[in-house]
Protein backbone atom coordinates (compact mmCIF):
# COMPACT_ATOMS: atom_id res chain seq x y z
CA UNK A 1 0.00 0.00 0.00
CA UNK A 2 1.13 3.16 -0.68
CA UNK A 3 2.90 5.31 1.78
CA UNK A 4 0.85 8.65 2.19
CA UNK A 5 -2.76 5.92 2.27
CA UNK A 6 -1.87 5.91 6.12
CA UNK A 7 -1.44 9.45 6.30
CA UNK A 8 -4.79 10.56 4.48
CA UNK A 9 -8.18 9.62 4.28
CA UNK A 10 -8.45 7.29 1.39
CA UNK A 11 -11.81 8.78 0.56
CA UNK A 12 -10.18 12.34 0.41
CA UNK A 13 -8.14 11.20 -2.64
CA UNK A 14 -9.64 10.60 -6.29
CA UNK A 15 -7.80 7.39 -7.31
CA UNK A 16 -8.09 8.71 -10.99
CA UNK A 17 -5.26 10.81 -10.12
CA UNK A 18 -2.98 8.23 -9.62
CA UNK A 19 -2.18 7.49 -13.10
CA UNK A 20 -1.68 11.06 -13.99
CA UNK A 21 1.19 10.75 -11.07
CA UNK A 22 2.58 7.73 -12.53
CA UNK A 23 2.80 9.27 -15.69
CA UNK A 24 4.52 12.79 -14.37
CA UNK A 25 7.00 10.54 -12.58
CA UNK A 26 7.87 8.58 -15.58
CA UNK A 27 7.57 11.06 -18.18
CA UNK A 28 9.31 14.10 -15.33
CA UNK A 29 7.45 16.36 -18.25
CA UNK A 30 3.60 17.41 -17.36
CA UNK A 31 3.52 17.52 -22.03
CA UNK A 32 4.84 14.04 -22.25
CA UNK A 33 2.89 12.95 -19.00
CA UNK A 34 -0.44 14.58 -20.76
CA UNK A 35 0.43 12.80 -24.41
CA UNK A 36 0.84 9.34 -22.97
CA UNK A 37 -2.77 9.63 -20.93
CA UNK A 38 -4.22 11.48 -24.39
CA UNK A 39 -4.90 14.27 -22.18
CA UNK A 40 -4.53 17.98 -22.35
CA UNK A 41 -0.75 19.62 -20.38
CA UNK A 42 -3.58 21.50 -18.98
CA UNK A 43 -5.84 18.78 -17.60
CA UNK A 44 -2.27 17.07 -16.28
CA UNK A 45 -1.69 20.32 -14.44
CA UNK A 46 -4.91 20.53 -12.64
CA UNK A 47 -4.51 17.02 -11.69
CA UNK A 48 -1.45 17.74 -9.82
CA UNK A 49 -2.39 20.76 -8.09
CA UNK A 50 -5.11 18.21 -6.59
CA UNK A 51 -2.63 15.70 -5.77
CA UNK A 52 -0.16 18.66 -4.26
CA UNK A 53 -3.28 19.76 -1.57
CA UNK A 54 -4.47 16.35 -1.00
CA UNK A 55 -0.64 15.12 -0.17
CA UNK A 56 0.32 17.95 1.42
CA UNK A 57 3.53 18.00 -0.79
CA UNK A 58 4.86 19.62 -4.07
CA UNK A 59 5.52 15.89 -5.07
CA UNK A 60 7.41 17.19 -8.08
CA UNK A 61 9.03 20.99 -8.80
CA UNK A 62 10.13 22.90 -11.75
CA UNK A 63 14.29 23.27 -13.00
CA UNK A 64 16.05 23.95 -16.04
CA UNK A 65 15.63 20.56 -16.97
CA UNK A 66 12.00 19.82 -16.53
CA UNK A 67 10.34 18.62 -13.40
CA UNK A 68 11.91 16.97 -10.47
CA UNK A 69 10.31 15.12 -7.96
CA UNK A 70 10.48 15.82 -4.09
CA UNK A 71 12.39 12.86 -1.70
CA UNK A 72 8.43 11.56 -1.09
CA UNK A 73 7.34 11.53 -4.46
CA UNK A 74 10.44 9.23 -5.39
CA UNK A 75 9.86 7.22 -2.56
CA UNK A 76 6.19 6.96 -3.74
CA UNK A 77 7.25 6.15 -7.29
CA UNK A 78 8.22 2.04 -6.57
CA UNK A 79 4.92 1.30 -4.66
CA UNK A 80 2.60 3.74 -7.12
CA UNK A 81 3.84 1.39 -10.31
CA UNK A 82 3.54 -1.84 -8.33
CA UNK A 83 -0.06 -1.12 -7.67
CA UNK A 84 -0.83 0.39 -11.43
CA UNK A 85 0.18 -2.48 -12.32
CA UNK A 86 -1.70 -4.45 -10.19
CA UNK A 87 -4.91 -2.84 -10.79
CA UNK A 88 -4.40 -3.17 -14.69
CA UNK A 89 -3.95 -6.81 -14.40
CA UNK A 90 -7.33 -6.76 -12.14
CA UNK A 91 -9.18 -4.58 -14.19
CA UNK A 92 -7.98 -5.01 -17.76
CA UNK A 93 -7.37 -8.94 -18.20
CA UNK A 94 -9.34 -11.71 -17.50
CA UNK A 95 -7.64 -14.49 -15.47
CA UNK A 96 -6.17 -17.22 -17.47
CA UNK A 97 -7.87 -20.26 -18.33
CA UNK A 98 -5.68 -23.38 -19.07
CA UNK A 99 -8.10 -26.32 -19.71
CA UNK A 100 -5.54 -28.82 -20.07
CA UNK A 101 -3.91 -27.97 -16.23
CA UNK A 102 -6.93 -26.42 -14.47
CA UNK A 103 -7.74 -27.86 -11.20
CA UNK A 104 -11.06 -26.19 -10.82
CA UNK A 105 -14.40 -27.75 -10.06
CA UNK A 106 -17.39 -27.65 -12.34
CA UNK A 107 -20.95 -27.85 -10.72
CA UNK A 108 -23.60 -29.14 -12.75
CA UNK A 109 -27.16 -29.37 -11.63
CA UNK A 110 -29.56 -31.63 -13.11
CA UNK A 111 -31.75 -34.74 -12.36
CA UNK A 112 -30.66 -38.05 -12.64
CA UNK A 113 -32.27 -37.83 -16.57
CA UNK A 114 -29.72 -35.56 -17.56
CA UNK A 115 -27.12 -37.46 -15.62
CA UNK A 116 -27.79 -40.62 -17.09
CA UNK A 117 -28.04 -39.02 -20.44
CA UNK A 118 -25.06 -37.30 -20.46
CA UNK A 119 -22.60 -37.99 -17.25
CA UNK A 120 -20.70 -40.34 -19.06
CA UNK A 121 -19.94 -38.76 -22.04
CA UNK A 122 -19.22 -35.55 -20.38
CA UNK A 123 -17.14 -37.05 -17.57
CA UNK A 124 -15.18 -38.71 -20.91
CA UNK A 125 -14.92 -35.05 -22.56
CA UNK A 126 -13.72 -33.58 -19.47
CA UNK A 127 -10.91 -36.35 -19.02
CA UNK A 128 -9.78 -35.51 -22.20
CA UNK A 129 -9.98 -32.01 -22.40
CA UNK A 130 -9.25 -31.05 -18.46
CA UNK A 131 -7.83 -34.18 -17.09
CA UNK A 132 -7.07 -31.94 -13.29
CA UNK A 133 -10.17 -30.44 -13.37
CA UNK A 134 -13.18 -31.78 -11.50
CA UNK A 135 -16.79 -32.53 -12.34
CA UNK A 136 -19.68 -32.70 -9.74
CA UNK A 137 -23.39 -33.19 -10.25
CA UNK A 138 -25.77 -32.22 -7.48
CA UNK A 139 -29.28 -32.51 -7.26
CA UNK A 140 -31.87 -29.63 -8.66
CA UNK A 141 -32.75 -29.20 -4.41
CA UNK A 142 -28.90 -27.24 -4.89
CA UNK A 143 -31.03 -24.30 -7.06
CA UNK A 144 -33.68 -23.44 -4.34
CA UNK A 145 -31.28 -22.09 -2.27
CA UNK A 146 -31.20 -18.30 -2.28
CA UNK A 147 -27.77 -18.48 -4.22
CA UNK A 148 -28.00 -21.16 -6.37
CA UNK A 149 -26.62 -20.45 -9.88
CA UNK A 150 -25.60 -16.80 -8.60
CA UNK A 151 -23.28 -18.89 -6.59
CA UNK A 152 -22.22 -22.40 -6.61
CA UNK A 153 -24.02 -23.83 -9.65
CA UNK A 154 -21.47 -23.55 -12.95
CA UNK A 155 -24.39 -24.70 -14.68
CA UNK A 156 -28.44 -26.42 -14.56
CA UNK A 157 -29.16 -28.92 -16.88
CA UNK A 158 -32.56 -29.79 -17.54
CA UNK A 159 -36.45 -28.34 -18.84
CA UNK A 160 -36.82 -25.50 -16.47
CA UNK A 161 -40.33 -23.92 -16.78
CA UNK A 162 -38.71 -20.06 -17.26
CA UNK A 163 -35.31 -18.95 -17.05
CA UNK A 164 -35.04 -17.12 -13.84
CA UNK A 165 -34.06 -13.36 -13.95
CA UNK A 166 -30.09 -12.77 -14.17
CA UNK A 167 -29.75 -15.97 -16.18
CA UNK A 168 -28.78 -16.79 -19.43
CA UNK A 169 -29.83 -20.16 -21.68
CA UNK A 170 -29.69 -22.12 -24.62
CA UNK A 171 -31.45 -25.47 -26.22
CA UNK A 172 -29.24 -28.47 -26.02
CA UNK A 173 -31.67 -30.86 -27.48
CA UNK A 174 -35.14 -31.95 -28.09
CA UNK A 175 -36.74 -35.17 -26.73
CA UNK A 176 -40.59 -37.32 -27.04
CA UNK A 177 -42.26 -39.07 -24.73
CA UNK A 178 -42.58 -42.87 -24.66
CA UNK A 179 -44.25 -45.24 -22.60
CA UNK A 180 -42.48 -48.10 -20.78
CA UNK A 181 -43.30 -51.20 -19.60
CA UNK A 182 -42.42 -55.25 -18.24
CA UNK A 183 -40.76 -57.01 -21.56
CA UNK A 184 -43.37 -59.57 -21.07
CA UNK A 185 -46.28 -57.46 -21.19
CA UNK A 186 -46.42 -57.72 -24.99
CA UNK A 187 -47.19 -54.13 -25.67
CA UNK A 188 -48.65 -52.81 -29.34
CA UNK A 189 -46.41 -50.41 -30.88
CA UNK A 190 -48.80 -47.77 -29.70
CA UNK A 191 -50.88 -48.01 -26.36
CA UNK A 192 -54.57 -47.88 -26.82
CA UNK A 193 -55.79 -44.29 -24.91
CA UNK A 194 -58.34 -46.71 -22.86
CA UNK A 195 -55.66 -49.14 -22.20
CA UNK A 196 -52.72 -46.15 -21.08
CA UNK A 197 -55.86 -44.76 -18.72
CA UNK A 198 -57.03 -47.71 -16.95
CA UNK A 199 -53.06 -49.25 -16.21
CA UNK A 200 -51.33 -48.30 -13.12
CA UNK A 201 -48.39 -45.70 -13.24
CA UNK A 202 -45.18 -44.80 -11.79
CA UNK A 203 -44.74 -40.76 -11.71
CA UNK A 204 -41.09 -39.52 -10.96
CA UNK A 205 -41.51 -35.97 -9.14
CA UNK A 206 -38.82 -33.83 -9.63
CA UNK A 207 -38.63 -31.18 -6.86
CA UNK A 208 -41.80 -32.78 -5.17
CA UNK A 209 -43.84 -31.45 -7.74
CA UNK A 210 -47.13 -32.02 -8.25
CA UNK A 211 -47.86 -32.52 -11.44
CA UNK A 212 -45.47 -32.91 -14.64
CA UNK A 213 -45.97 -32.61 -18.31
CA UNK A 214 -48.03 -35.91 -19.07
CA UNK A 215 -50.56 -34.77 -16.11
CA UNK A 216 -51.30 -31.57 -17.48
CA UNK A 217 -51.32 -32.65 -21.10
CA UNK A 218 -54.41 -35.23 -19.61
CA UNK A 219 -55.95 -32.35 -17.96
CA UNK A 220 -56.30 -30.65 -20.91
CA UNK A 221 -58.47 -33.61 -22.55
CA UNK A 222 -60.30 -33.75 -18.95
CA UNK A 223 -58.83 -37.12 -18.15
CA UNK A 224 -56.30 -38.02 -15.39
CA UNK A 225 -54.30 -41.47 -14.64
CA UNK A 226 -54.14 -43.55 -11.78
CA UNK A 227 -50.69 -43.12 -9.94
CA UNK A 228 -49.57 -45.78 -8.06
CA UNK A 229 -46.17 -45.16 -7.17
CA UNK A 230 -44.37 -41.54 -7.12
CA UNK A 231 -40.76 -41.70 -6.58
CA UNK A 232 -37.81 -39.08 -6.71
CA UNK A 233 -35.97 -40.62 -9.22
CA UNK A 234 -35.18 -41.67 -12.90
CA UNK A 235 -32.99 -44.40 -12.53
CA UNK A 236 -35.71 -46.67 -10.40
CA UNK A 237 -38.23 -46.56 -13.17
CA UNK A 238 -36.96 -50.17 -14.71
CA UNK A 239 -36.30 -52.07 -11.39
CA UNK A 240 -39.84 -50.63 -10.07
CA UNK A 241 -41.46 -51.57 -14.22
CA UNK A 242 -39.73 -55.04 -13.95
CA UNK A 243 -41.33 -55.94 -10.88
CA UNK A 244 -44.86 -54.88 -11.55
CA UNK A 245 -47.46 -54.07 -14.00
CA UNK A 246 -47.41 -50.46 -13.82
CA UNK A 247 -46.44 -48.37 -16.74
CA UNK A 248 -44.32 -44.77 -16.87
CA UNK A 249 -44.08 -42.36 -19.14
CA UNK A 250 -41.12 -40.30 -19.50
CA UNK A 251 -38.23 -39.55 -22.36
CA UNK A 252 -37.73 -41.20 -25.21
CA UNK A 253 -34.12 -40.94 -25.19
CA UNK A 254 -33.41 -41.96 -21.02
CA UNK A 255 -36.11 -44.95 -21.97
CA UNK A 256 -33.81 -46.56 -24.88
CA UNK A 257 -30.74 -45.70 -22.80
CA UNK A 258 -32.33 -47.70 -19.74
CA UNK A 259 -33.86 -50.06 -22.06
CA UNK A 260 -30.62 -51.44 -23.05
CA UNK A 261 -29.70 -52.85 -19.72
CA UNK A 262 -33.33 -53.90 -18.64
CA UNK A 263 -36.18 -56.29 -19.20
CA UNK A 264 -38.40 -53.52 -20.02
CA UNK A 265 -40.42 -52.27 -23.17
CA UNK A 266 -41.05 -49.11 -24.99
CA UNK A 267 -44.20 -48.08 -27.17
CA UNK A 268 -45.54 -44.97 -28.15
CA UNK A 269 -48.14 -43.06 -26.32
CA UNK A 270 -51.53 -42.99 -27.32
CA UNK A 271 -51.70 -38.79 -27.17
CA UNK A 272 -49.32 -36.49 -28.37
CA UNK A 273 -47.15 -34.45 -26.12
CA UNK A 274 -44.98 -32.84 -28.67
CA UNK A 275 -41.11 -32.18 -27.99
CA UNK A 276 -39.45 -31.29 -25.02
CA UNK A 277 -36.43 -29.00 -25.21
CA UNK A 278 -33.39 -29.89 -22.61
CA UNK A 279 -31.81 -26.53 -21.82
CA UNK A 280 -28.49 -25.39 -19.77
CA UNK A 281 -29.02 -22.87 -17.76
CA UNK A 282 -26.26 -20.29 -16.55
CA UNK A 283 -26.07 -17.11 -14.47
CA UNK A 284 -24.90 -13.90 -16.15
CA UNK A 285 -21.65 -13.80 -13.59
CA UNK A 286 -20.07 -16.46 -15.68
CA UNK A 287 -21.43 -15.68 -18.81
CA UNK A 288 -17.67 -14.01 -20.00
CA UNK A 289 -15.87 -16.62 -17.51
CA UNK A 290 -13.75 -18.09 -20.00
CA UNK A 291 -14.20 -21.47 -17.45
CA UNK A 292 -17.92 -21.29 -17.51
CA UNK A 293 -17.43 -20.93 -21.32
CA UNK A 294 -14.97 -23.73 -21.30
CA UNK A 295 -17.83 -25.65 -19.46
CA UNK A 296 -20.36 -24.74 -21.61
CA UNK A 297 -19.06 -25.82 -25.11
CA UNK A 298 -18.02 -29.01 -23.10
CA UNK A 299 -21.75 -29.53 -22.03
CA UNK A 300 -23.04 -28.70 -25.65
CA UNK A 301 -20.74 -31.27 -26.89
CA UNK A 302 -21.62 -34.54 -24.90
CA UNK A 303 -25.62 -33.08 -25.97
CA UNK A 304 -24.32 -33.58 -29.52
Amino acid sequence: MLVFITAVNISQIDLNLLPVLEAVLSERSATGAARRLHVTQSAVSNSLARLRHALGDPLLVRNARGLVPTPRALALQPELMQIMRSLRTLISEREAFDPTTSTREFTLACADYCTTILGARLVELMRKRAPAARLRFVPLEQLAGPDGLSSHVDLHVGMPPRVPSGCHSAALFEDSFVCMLRADQRAAKKLKLKDYLQAKHVRVSVLNSASDPIDRALAKRRLSRSIAVTVPHFSVLPMIIEQSALVATLSRRLAESQARSSQVTLCQLPFSLGKRVTRMVWHERSEVDPGGKFFRDLVREAAE
